[in-house]
């Protein structure tokens, strides 16, 4: 009997050291510096020189269905011909120039205190990038410059008294998402990839625009190492339309109450963390299969915003891997409904054959402890392919 009570004992202190560890791990949450740094979007706008018409589209259809979004225009609407909303415009037109989208700036923020706390941004410098020489040191002070000018922005305007009047908004878009996601995910994760991070915090962005149409959103992935290890972010747009009542303060909906969104997103944002910086050593080999990616497949991917082969193969591994990760918790149905989803909707055709090749790894462990050990293996998926198979295919979806 005693050893029956020890042993029931050992197990509650297992299951609760179990728990604790999945709550330490994941968080859902909304960070001021990336609200803050959207709502300066906002405002910049009509001052854009690139992609300004996309922006406007944007901005005119968000608005309608994005409370916080039209709450912001009402509150800040007249700093649109503010310092903060031009350099944001320039800004924006800069990364571009130097090949980059707004996406690169949710980790700079994130390295940087929260604005709250009163504490200047320090200088940026890149751990990794393209550029090089003048270019790399031109942008990292361009960047540096305008972390000082957004966070004098929060300070000057008191962007904080505009949160705590929403803080209600913020919390009903935060419970959303916690009340979606599977149990223990995470977990899953690491124990697909071979590999673990410190945390995995998933932030809501009421104010990040993006259409909203069968409720597809925006989801950016954002890495923020400290001391050997690192926290992974991902933040996500809304992806339910809740229709903006100027003359209704109080709100039951909050743009994020849709399950399978939620999980898809959070999953597939996370993987890309184990899954880029992996495959930067096979760039050549990737680009071997390059011709791949033909003409009929660039034209299904410029929706998505993919315009490489590489960016191609990359998202092709992650949305396996959010596929595997399903069958890990053996979430038959999610599984079920991505394998669909990926391949027959999202058009990432080589899924089937992927996931055929990828259950020699899981299948033996000893040989590849890590994700990243069978890369290569993964890889001669496409160098076994023809140009032919892509555009059958491709066809094949056009006539069902």
């Amino acid at each position: 009997m005693r050893k029956l009570m020890l042993l029931g004992i050992l197990i509650s202190f297992l299951s609760c050291k179990t728990e604790k560890k999945q709550i330490d791990k994941f968080n859902v949450d909304f960070n001021k510096n990336i609200e803050t740094y959207f709502l300066a979007e906002i405002l910049s706008i009509e001052h854009r020189k690139t992609n300004k018409q996309w922006e406007e589209y944007k901005l005119n259809t968000c608005k309608e269905y994005q409370p916080i979004v039209a709450k912001a225009l009402t509150y800040f609407g007249d700093l649109k011909q503010s310092k903060i909303a031009i350099k944001t415009a320039k800004l924006n037109d800069t990364l571009i120039s130097f090949g980059y989208g707004n996406d690169v700036m949710m980790g700079i923020l994130l390295e940087q205190p929260e604005f709250n706390v009163s504490k200047k941004p320090s200088d940026f410098k890149f751990s990794q990038t393209h550029l090089n020489g003048e270019d790399k040191n031109r942008l990292e002070e361009i960047i540096s410059n305008y972390l000082q000018s957004l966070y004098d922005f929060y300070q000057t305007e008191n962007v904080e008294d505009f949160y705590n009047k929403n803080v209600n908004f913020y919390n009903g878009a935060i419970n959303e998402v916690v009340s979606h996601l599977p149990q223990g995910f995470t977990d899953a994760m690491e124990t697909y990839y071979g590999d673990s991070r410190e945390k995995y915090i998933a932030l809501v962005s009421p104010m990040m625009i993006w259409p909203i149409e069968d409720n597809e959103g925006r989801g950016i992935g954002a890495t923020v190492e400290h001391k050997n290890s690192k926290i992974v972010y991902e933040i996500m747009s809304p992806y339910v339309q809740v229709p903006f009542n100027s003359d209704n303060e109080d709100y039951d909906k909050f743009g994020f109450d849709y399950k399978p969104r939620a999980t898809t997103l959070t999953v597939h944002e996370f993987g890309h963390s184990f899954v880029n910086s992996e495959l930067e050593p096979y760039q050549e080999k990737i680009e071997n299969s390059s011709y791949l990616f033909t003409d009929k497949l660039k034209k299904k991917m410029e929706s998505k915003g993919i315009q490489t082969w590489n960016v191609y193969v990359i998202e092709s591994l992650v949305r396996l891997g959010e596929i595997r990760v399903s069958e890990i918790q053996n979430d038959k149905e999610r599984a079920d409904y991505l394998r669909n989803y990926h391949t027959n909707q999202e058009d990432f055709i080589f899924i089937p054959q992927l996931e055929k090749k990828v259950l020699e790894y899981e299948n033996n462990r000893e040989k590849y402890p890590m994700w990243k050990d069978f890369i290569p293996e993964l890889l001669e998926v496409f160098r076994e392919n023809k140009s032919e198979f892509v555009n059958e295919q491709l066809s094949q979806k056009n006539v069902a």
